[in-house]
Formats: structure tokens, C-alpha cells, sequence
């Protein structure tokens, strides 16, 4: 009897070990979706943005792509890496005249990239009907930004890198075992207080360039 109840409490200690590595460790993430840019101010090196609101306001809706792995150690939690880019372009005519008296359109025109890198941790919610998870993600990492503003034909091209950091929710289906879809909306944020063209350096402090962006996505998700 005594043998028996061992084996019992044994066999009961044991099971959420078990339990817990009955699912898929590798999950890939792959996104894309709109982001929006959120900021009002610019440094006077971004001169379109500066100088024309209404250029400024449509340059802050891009689109977003996103890369996500998660290492799924426990049933609940998993740690990864998180690579994102976000991009704007936009241009505007402006009606000038020339040195020979007659008008003439000039081209103004923004572009600007902001890449992320960084370790991520994610917190899920059990699986819901078989079929349905709700998680939260949370990352801290490396923000670059590249900007090339052009005016009649002259571009000046400034970049800036900083510590960035963010958060996500999101819900996945699991149309399979190794195959799903999902959704998520995350905030990504970072400060740039110096920017770099060539061997040149501006310190923009008082004028930061906010690199802070909402998005929403959808995507495919893969497990192995």
C-alpha cells in the first residue's frame, strides 16, 4: 500500500513536467501591416517636414513589416527575437518662379526607414477551443532611422540610432498544428537626439526626432 501510494504521488508530481512540453518550441512570426508615426515635432535638418505641416501630418501613416521568433520553453512563456522595419514616403509640388520669370513645379519629397533588432519575452494566455491563443510580448533593443529629404533634385540623406523598446498583443488561430494566422497590435518606441550625414554629427536635443509608432498587423505563424 504504502508502495502504491508513492507511485501515485509520483506519478502525479510528474505530470505538469510532462504536460508542459507537449506543444511546439519554434514559432515564426511573420507580419506586415500599417503604422502610425507618433510626433508633431522634427528637426530643422528634415526641412520639408519642418517648414510644411500637412507634409509632416501625411508623412506619420507607413506600413510595417515584422519578423518574430519565440523559443516556447514553457507552456506560458517564451523568449525570442523581434526585427520590424517601418516606412513613409511622401512629396509634395510646390509652384515657384524661375529666374526666367515663367513658373515651375519643384519637387519636395520625404523617405524615411526605421529598423528594430532585440531580445523579446512573451507571456500567453492557455489555449482556447484547440484552436486560439492570446499572448502579450514585451522587447528592449537596438533603433535605427534613415531619412533622404529631396528638393529640386538635391537629397540629403540623415540617420540616428537609439535604444527602443516595446509592447504587443495579439491573438493567433491554429489552422493546424504547424500552421496559423494572426493578429496583433504593438507599440515600438525610441528617441533620436543626434543625427549623423557622413563623417557630420547634429545634436538635435530640444528637437528630438520621436521614433514612437502604433501598428496593427496580420500575418502567418509557423510552429515546429
Amino acid at each position: 500500500m504504502k508502495k502504491t501510494l508513492i507511485l501515485l504521488l509520483s506519478a502525479v508530481l510528474t505530470m505538469p513536467i510532462f504536460a508542459q512540453n507537449d506543444f511546439e518550441k519554434h514559432n515564426f512570426s511573420m507580419n506586415a501591416g500599417y503604422a502610425y508615426k507618433a510626433t508633431d515635432q522634427h528637426p530643422q535638418q528634415f526641412v520639408n517636414m519642418f517648414e510644411n505641416e500637412d507634409h509632416a501630418n501625411l508623412m506619420k501613416h507607413g506600413y510595417e513589416f515584422e519578423f518574430d521568433y519565440d523559443y516556447r520553453f514553457h507552456r506560458l512563456f517564451s523568449v525570442g527575437l523581434k526585427a520590424s522595419m517601418f516606412g513613409s514616403v511622401h512629396g509634395f509640388d510646390v509652384t515657384t518662379i524661375g529666374v526666367d520669370g515663367k513658373e515651375k513645379e519643384v519637387y519636395y519629397s520625404d523617405d524615411m526607414n526605421i529598423f528594430y533588432v532585440g531580445p523579446t519575452f512573451k507571456v500567453q494566455l492557455p489555449t482556447i477551443a484547440n484552436h486560439w491563443d492570446i499572448w502579450a510580448r514585451a522587447t528592449a533593443g537596438y533603433l535605427n532611422m534613415r531619412n533622404t529629404d529631396k528638393a529640386n533634385g538635391v537629397s540629403a540623406t540623415y540617420s540616428g540610432d537609439c535604444f527602443g523598446w516595446g509592447l504587443g498583443l495579439g491573438v493567433d488561430y491554429s489552422i493546424s498544428r504547424y500552421i496559423g494566422v494572426g493578429a496583433s497590435f504593438g507599440l515600438l518606441g525610441g528617441t533620436v537626439s543626434t543625427l549623423k550625414m557622413g563623417e557630420d554629427e547634429f545634436d538635435i536635443s530640444g528637437y528630438d526626432e520621436s521614433l514612437h509608432r502604433f501598428n496593427i498587423n496580420l500575418g502567418l505563424r509557423i510552429r515546429l
